[in-house]
């Protein structure tokens, strides 16, 4: 038998303005961005996270201030985050209400598989789009890039 007392449940529920993947928008809103934006059934939908208060909780958060913390990785270093063309970024073929710097600077998040499903009233399976995400967002299921060393990058 373990000698460690069982948590409390005030220390199991974590407020979103003390939880490491909440995202301030201002003081009282922000977002959880605990999971990767999952894929859509529509081409160029673009990632986004729930808004949340800062006074809400849930029994999935971790407090920022914990030394275990998991560092949120940005999309642009995430090891999920895709570019058909580095160079270009993102090409959307029927969105025009983000600015074209956006876009430029966007890629696709394929942490996530599809899930199945099934659109009864067209008797089809849907396709999947995987999210469009901006190289500076971020979530709580990213892994870094791992780095290659320079001589099997061809280097020297």
């Amino acid at each position: 038998m373990s000698d460690a007392p069982n948590p409390t449940p005030s220390l199991l529920v974590v407020h979103c303005k003390d939880c490491v993947f909440w995202h301030a928008f201002g003081e009282d809103v922000g977002s959880c961005r605990r999971y990767a934006p999952p894929p859509s059934q529509h081409v160029d939908d673009t990632g986004f996270w729930p808004e949340t208060m800062a006074v809400n909780s849930c029994g999935e958060g971790i407090l920022a201030t914990d030394p275990r913390a998991t560092r949120m990785v940005p999309c642009g270093e995430c090891a999920y985050w895709f570019r058909y063309n580095p160079d270009q970024g993102v090409i959307p073929l029927r969105r025009g209400d983000l600015p074209a710097d956006w876009w430029h600077a966007a890629g696709f998040c394929v942490r996530l598989a599809p899930r199945a499903e099934y659109q009864y009233q067209w008797r089809t399976v849907t396709r999947a789009h995987w999210r469009a995400t901006h190289v500076s967002d971020h979530c709580g299921q990213g892994t870094a890039r791992a780095v290659m060393p320079e001589a099997e990058a061809g280097g020297a």
